[in-house]
């Protein structure tokens, strides 16, 4: 079953339109828990509403990650993010700057990552990826072949003290049934980005950056003032939840099903384009957000990304969303 749905992936490109693509290394701090330097490789979607789902190789085309230094593998890892169990980071933290592939995922938990002709062997012992009939890959409509932010899909994590480089080549939909097809995508980690938001008027301006990932929040606008953000929550801690996600027709859902902030005062929630424009906002009454109260929001977005702002004594929580039309 795995050969033919990639035979029939890798078949159907054939007729795709051209469709720009690009790879962007991002250095990542591991606080010298791991030799050397981790990057991380991610898939740079010029639209970010179109998505990825396929990284392969071919005779033509070959596929070839390497590094002038071994890769660090850890013991408890494997090749791809499937070895990237939550639990085992815990307890060995060290895990978490393993190498690996992947397709959006960067942990095992309800991971469908698919493999298939490419021999991890020397990878595995800290050597080479080579490819010239295979690929990873993810079914079209897994939510990780959509982008996070800015168009960016994460296709690998590489630890190494030496440059490590390679050539991909990537095929994902601009819709459903509607592939497009980049090859021989190349990196280099000399090259590698620090990621954040470059934006000097959010609350999270970081000045070291230098690649912005669109995480920029709090931006001042004419009809919004800044306001200070609270810590990041997690997706389990956040109280809330925005669906559908992608978005595909004029209505999107706010459902809340925890204890949010303080529920006995009233808040809004605006959204907010990727240039930090208002193009929405709704107001929430005292007592509205309550575990199972849902809000529907009638709002007419042009494709891209947008985040969706829960703001409330200037305290901010806030998703993303993409808009598929």
């Amino acid at each position: 079953m795995k050969k033919s749905l990639l035979a029939f992936s890798i078949l159907v490109s054939v007729t795709a339109t051209a469709q720009q693509a690009n790879l962007i290394v991002e250095k990542v701090e591991n606080g010298g828990q791991v030799p050397g330097q981790t990057y991380r490789v991610w898939a740079h979607l010029e639209n970010p509403s179109h998505t990825l789902h396929l990284v392969w190789g071919d005779v033509q085309n070959p596929l070839e990650i390497s590094s002038t230094a071994p890769f660090y593998q850890h013991a408890l890892g494997n090749q791809s993010s499937l070895g990237m169990n939550e639990t085992v980071i815990n307890l060995q933290p060290s895990l978490a700057f393993d190498s690996y592939i992947t397709v959006g995922y960067d942990r095992s938990g309800g991971n469908n990552l698919w493999e298939l002709g490419v021999d991890f062997t020397s990878f595995n012992q800290g050597g080479q990826i080579s490819a010239t009939n295979g690929a990873w890959f993810l079914l079209p409509a897994d939510q990780k072949c959509t982008p996070v932010q800015n168009g960016l899909v994460l296709i690998g994590q590489f630890t190494t003290t030496g440059v490590a480089s390679g050539t991909m080549n990537l095929q994902g939909w601009e819709a459903p049934q509607q592939p497009w097809r980049v090859r021989a995508a190349t990196f280099v980690t000399t090259d590698a980005k620090v990621f954040g938001c470059m934006n000097a008027d959010a609350a999270n301006f970081n000045p070291n950056a230098t690649f912005d990932n669109g995480t920029c929040d709090g931006i001042a606008t004419s009809n919004t003032p800044a306001v200070a953000l609270k810590p990041a929550a997690s997706n389990e801690e956040m109280g809330w939840d925005v669906f559908p996600n992608p978005v595909r027709e004029s209505l999107v859902h706010v459902q809340f099903r925890n204890a949010v902030m303080d529920s006995e005062k009233p808040a809004r929630i605006d959204i907010i384009d990727m240039n930090g424009k208002l193009v929405g906002s709704h107001t929430v009454s005292a007592g509205a957000m309550l575990p199972g109260n849902r809000m529907t929001l009638d709002q007419d977005l042009a494709q891209g990304t947008y985040r969706v702002m829960l703001i409330q004594n200037g305290t901010i929580e806030s998703k993303t969303i993409i808009v598929q039309r």
